[in-house]
């Protein structure tokens, strides 16, 4: 999924989007205000000559050497060891300048007191390091490097860095996981969705079959058939009491004309009509055309055709000229028998 689509997920359900954002705010704030300010504490010292010549050389060599040593002393794990043994701050750091006899001591802790003594325990312990690896190489005390305090430890400024990157790491997962919730509730919903409209046709086919299987007609198509079959019985000559719900004028117009024809007495039975409707002819014409309902004399098809005689049939209704002369001389022929002369009628 794209950054496009993620987006338009979260637009979609912003309204469950808002909610757990609103919610993220609350905790970033509230975890925030939990996390105590820490206090940044500064403190600085020299390394100062001897005060006399040694006869001895000095193990550091010379005074910034002797400062880069107690810097890499002061920083080592075990000092660090040592004053968080003391109840004080581990979270210190030593800064030594190149070729420079000063050192710098920052000190961070949650509450001012730790931070100065903290900062205090450092320059002793630098004390006590310069003193004792001296003193180990048979340097008496004024031959000695010493450690000078410039600066006593001191609060210098109140951070509240802690507190600000617990609300930034609460703000950055809270706003993450709403995003994910709300992209996943789009995609269940989704899902959801998809399955209903795949249930839907299934449904649909399901209750086609159903009727399929049970084909049973109700009483409303019943008296449809019976006023289609038989308007003759329930509509007047002119088609006014013919249901004309749902049908067009042209579709009322056949039905009138088909009304008008069923009065012609030449109309097969409703039973001939009814076999023509449900049961329609098939694609063989001739063969449908010998059928008992074409045979009859006056049978209509639906659309208004006519069944056609065969030759024999229409050999026998149709009289022949032959047949025409001799019933015409027949008729002379029994005329001038019974009709007197004119000849006799003057002999008379």
């Amino acid at each position: 999924m794209d950054v496009w689509r993620i987006t338009l997920a979260a637009l979609r359900r912003w309204y469950v989007l808002l909610p757990l954002l609103a919610l993220t705010g609350l905790a970033a704030v509230s975890m925030g205000e939990q996390v105590a300010p820490e206090y940044e504490a500064q403190a600085g010292a020299m390394i100062t000559p001897p005060r006399a010549e040694a006869e001895l050389v000095n193990p550091y060599g010379s005074l910034t050497n002797a400062n880069e040593a107690l810097g890499i002393v002061l920083n080592s794990v075990d000092t660090r060891r040592t004053v968080a043994e003391q109840g004080l701050s581990s979270a210190y750091e030593i800064g030594v300048a190149s070729r420079s006899t000063i050192m710098q001591v920052s000190i961070r802790a949650d509450t001012p007191e730790v931070a100065v003594g903290t900062g205090q325990a450092v320059l002793d312990l630098a004390v006590q390091e310069l003193a004792t690896r001296q003193t180990d190489a048979g340097l008496p005390a004024e031959a000695q490097f010493t450690l000078s305090v410039l600066e006593p430890p001191a609060v210098t400024a109140v951070v509240d860095t802690g507190s600000v990157r617990v609300k930034a790491v609460v703000a950055v997962i809270g706003a993450g996981l709403s995003l994910l919730v709300a992209v996943l509730f789009d995609d269940i919903v989704g899902l959801w969705r998809r399955s209903q409209e795949k249930r839907r046709p299934a449904r649909r086919r399901q209750t086609v079959a159903t009727a399929d299987a049970n084909p049973a007609r109700d009483e409303n198509d019943e008296t449809v058939i019976t006023q289609r079959v038989v308007p003759a019985e329930q509509a007047g000559g002119n088609g006014a009491n013919l249901p004309r719900r749902g049908k067009s004028r042209a579709k009322a117009q056949r039905q009138a004309a088909a009304r008008r024809r069923s009065d012609d007495p030449r109309e097969p039975s409703p039973d001939v009509r009814v076999a023509q409707r449900i049961d329609p002819p098939d694609n063989d014409g001739d063969r449908n055309l010998e059928t008992e309902a074409t045979r009859h004399s006056g049978w209509i098809g639906p659309h208004g055709e006519r069944p056609r005689r065969r030759h024999d049939e229409l050999d026998r209704s149709a009289p022949s000229v032959g047949d025409d002369a001799t019933a015409e001389s027949s008729t002379d022929s029994r005329t001038d028998v019974g009709a007197p002369t004119s000849s006799g009628a003057a002999r008379h």
